[in-house]
């Protein structure tokens, strides 16, 4: 259950970030609250297959208070496709520092989505949240630098659908304004 709960909120804080970059109808103009950000990684990939390197310039980084909880999040489409990262962090950030995340830790975690317009496809989306006797996942963000909105840092993850089926980032790095 509290994996669930952790993967609840992961998916929503997630799908909150994206939901924050929006067309405007009325005008040809694009809205971006929330997409002031860059990610990348060096590597990442799917089911046992190198998917190459990842680079998003629709990225956002927010940080909100809801009910007394402060989540930090990190949402990156890749340029030119469907798929995405989204890292949440079940604290505030206001210093550099490691966070680690697993199964075990109850602090947030990464979901990698091989398309992130299904949202509730458990097979298409990745979460370090998933182990078993067979998987684990994890993972890290590294902030190295925060100063009044601006932050950078790395990542890496291990993550797993549904299945069982390995997803994974390497050497990935953010820069961006943190949105509040």
């Amino acid at each position: 259950m509290k994996t669930l709960n952790k993967a609840f909120y992961i998916i929503l804080a997630f799908a909150a970030t994206l939901g924050a970059c929006k067309k405007d109808s009325t005008t040809s103009t694009t809205t971006t609250t929330g997409a002031s950000a860059t990610v990348t990684a060096s590597g990442y990939g799917f089911d046992g297959a190198n998917s190459g390197k990842f680079n998003s310039t629709k990225a956002g980084i927010t940080q909100t208070t809801v009910a007394g909880l402060t989540t930090f999040t990190i949402s990156a489409i890749i340029d030119g496709g469907n798929t995405s990262i989204g890292i949440v962090v079940l604290q505030k950030i206001t210093t550099t520092g490691k966070i680690t995340f697993s199964p075990t830790l109850s602090n947030g975690g990464i979901t990698i989505s091989k398309d992130y317009t299904k949202p509730a496809d458990r097979t298409v989306n990745y979460t370090t949240d998933q182990n078993s006797t067979t998987v684990k996942g994890g993972g890290e963000i590294n902030i190295t630098k925060i100063s009044g909105n601006s932050v950078e840092g790395t990542f890496y993850a291990v993550a797993h659908n549904s299945t069982g089926a390995e997803a994974y980032i390497e050497q990935g790095t953010f820069t961006g304004t943190i949105v509040q």
